[in-house]
């Protein structure tokens, strides 16, 4: 019952009494991701601390989510520019509104982002974000042309020269999953690079939980859509936009106690791990 009235209270406060009523306050993810819409969206700067959003995905003009979701990617490439020296390049979020694009089937709801890769050449020399296309890379961290661009062309004049950046990505990875405000239910990548990126976890002596998180959430969607350059992250609605007709599909993992948008208490049952255990302080047990 005290859970019940936390979540009244909270609720009254953004100005919203039930699912369909909206508050003046905040956005609100509406919907699915591969089924919904956005209201009051949140504009992606772009640029800022640590990224920017490079010429093609600035002239499509999908920058918009919701709050916590620029939020998140702010707090993220901020982190990894303040260990790393490095520029993340931000792609498509989702359009003013929501809804489906040409781009996208999923993104429709404000909780989904596309990042483009880092990268460094040959000598291991970090480089600034494609400003054309995305770098595909293979299971050696090797860029190269699928053919079907082979077919149809490829613009991006830098490809050639790039490697896949294990060290950054997965500072990325870590960044996303370890923040303390917001939740990531997915990080779509290939099952190559999610090798790669372990494996340079574990060589690295990285926390146990954050391996084991990332082996949970990183997950190659499907053969024809194998994201191998770039990560797409999905966050899980907060549950205030729970209230609000957001509607969560796939897996809860276990994760974190987040701060922002997720007062009251937990309503799923988490996927839990012995591994994620380990740290049992930090975690929600439902």
């Amino acid at each position: 019952m005290a859970g019940m009235a936390a979540m009244a209270t909270f609720a009254g406060a953004l100005g919203c009494a039930s699912p369909g009523y909206w508050t003046d306050y905040t956005s609100v993810s509406v919907g699915q991701a591969a089924g919904g819409h956005i209201h009051r969206p949140v504009a992606m700067p772009r640029r800022g601390t640590g990224y920017k959003v490079p010429q093609t995905w600035r002239e499509r003009g999908n920058q918009w989510g919701t709050e916590e979701l620029v939020a998140l990617i702010e707090r993220a490439a901020a982190k990894v520019r303040a260990q790393r020296r490095v520029t993340l390049g931000v792609a498509d979020l989702s359009p003013k509104r929501g809804g489906k694009t040409m781009w996208h089937s999923s993104h429709q709801s404000g909780r989904d982002v596309d990042l483009i890769f880092y990268s460094v050449d040959e000598r291991g020399r970090v480089l600034p974000p494609p400003e054309v296309e995305m770098v595909h890379y293979d299971g050696d961290g090797e860029p190269f042309v699928p053919a079907y661009m082979r077919a149809t062309g490829y613009e991006e004049p830098t490809w050639a020269e790039r490697r896949f950046d294990e060290a950054r990505n997965w500072a990325l990875v870590e960044a996303l999953l370890s923040d303390r405000a917001v939740r990531v239910q997915w990080i779509f990548v290939s099952t190559k690079l999610e090798r790669r990126l372990i494996s340079w976890a574990e060589r690295h002596d990285r926390p146990r939980w954050l391996i084991e998180y990332g082996r949970q959430v990183m997950k190659q969607p499907s053969a024809r859509a194998p994201h191998d350059d770039h990560f797409h992250v999905r966050l899980y609605c907060s549950r205030a936009d729970r209230e609000l007709g957001c509607v969560d599909t796939g897996p809860i993992w276990q994760h974190e106690k987040k701060t922002y948008k997720y007062a009251g208490p937990e309503r799923y049952e988490p996927t839990v791990t012995k591994a994620l255990l380990s740290r049992p302080l930090f975690f929600l047990h439902g």
